[in-house]
């Protein structure tokens, strides 16, 4: 017994030190308009200040209290207040717009790509088909392939006769994953936009002329976000 002792409690200290590494892990705002910090758990307590798009917050505990946000008509998504640091800043944020996983840029022509190249680790492009008039390597020349990342994302596009392209991250919220989409295709109010809780939770948004639209369907762990036409 007194062998086994000392190697359960190397064991203790792994498990310890690997839970303390994934609560320091930080979080992203996903909120593009910013999210509010606010001195208690609730939507009318104390506003201490705003905090910006992609600025990086570290999660202290959860509340177990719950807050639902209404995104558009029709979709309502609940999560958990967490209180959070902020710079020197320490309150309560709602979970729903935290992410471990870094937001794009929002700005104009930044492709989805150079996003993920960016932000993600690259595995491997599988090439379909490339530019007939292309003559370099990088990824400007391929028409339609599928990228594939260490973080278990994948992304498929096809650019002949018309655009389309499907987006699938783990762990990632239908909230998100709507701030996401909308971020690449930017004139989603202009559209009809529908939300269905059966079979799978999915939002759709689409309008009649020619432009871009999105889908974002929840599949167990994965979301999955699915662009057409001219994004």
């Amino acid at each position: 017994m007194k062998s086994i002792i000392p190697y359960i409690f190397f064991i203790f200290q792994i498990v310890a030190a690997n839970s303390q590494e994934s609560s320091a892990k930080p979080y992203y705002i996903w909120a593009k308009s910013g999210l509010s910090l606010r001195e208690s758990p609730s939507a009318n307590a104390e506003k201490i200040t705003i905090i910006p798009y992609k600025s990086e917050v570290s999660i202290i505990s959860d509340s177990g209290i719950l807050l639902t946000v209404t995104e558009f008509p029709g979709f309502d998504y609940t999560d958990n207040w967490v209180k959070i640091k902020y710079k020197d800043f320490i309150g309560y944020s709602f979970m729903g717009y935290l992410s471990t996983i870094k937001p794009p840029e929002l700005h104009e022509n930044y492709p989805l790509l150079e996003y993920l190249n960016d932000s993600f680790s690259k595995i491997d492009t599988h090439i379909l088909s490339r530019y007939e008039d292309c003559t370099t390597d990088d990824d400007h020349c391929i028409s339609s392939g599928v990228a594939s990342y260490k973080e278990g994302i994948s992304y498929s596009f096809f650019n002949e006769g018309g655009f389309s392209g499907s987006l699938s991250i783990p762990n990632f919220n239908i909230l998100q994953a709507f701030t996401l989409a909308t971020i690449f295709c930017p004139s989603y109010k202009d559209f009809e936009t529908k939300y269905f809780e059966t079979p799978l939770p999915t939002i759709m948004v689409f309008r009649d002329d020619v432009g871009c639209d999105f889908s974002i369907t929840v599949l167990g762990d994965f979301t999955i976000i699915h662009w057409t036409a001219g994004c």
